[in-house]
């Protein structure tokens, strides 16, 4: 398996909408679902708002997107990155 990432620009003034559709592209790109989401301080803590959930639950790590772990990580603003697993011998087969 090969680890792989997809970084996107968000901003920190996004919708859900944008959200699923920066997972959806990660889905396109790779054809998996990610394992993890990273994102920038800023951009978990509009995750939170948008999900209506605490940004203490962003920072307990018990926020989720479609069944995909939403973290934090040092990224700059606006930024997250979605991470996964491929297998070498299928990628570019789809």
């Amino acid at each position: 398996m090969e680890r792989v990432r997809w970084t996107v620009a968000l901003g920190a003034a996004f919708d859900e909408p944008a959200f699923d559709a920066a997972l959806a592209g990660f889905r396109r790109m790779y054809n998996v679902a990610p394992q993890r989401v990273l994102c920038a301080p800023d951009v978990l803590s509009r995750f939170a708002a948008l999900t209506g959930r605490s940004p203490d639950d962003a920072l307990r790590r018990e926020l989720r997107f479609a069944g995909v772990p939403v973290v934090s990580a040092i990224l700059a603003p606006g930024t997250l990155v979605f991470e996964g697993e491929v297998d070498e011998n299928r990628m570019g087969d789809w």
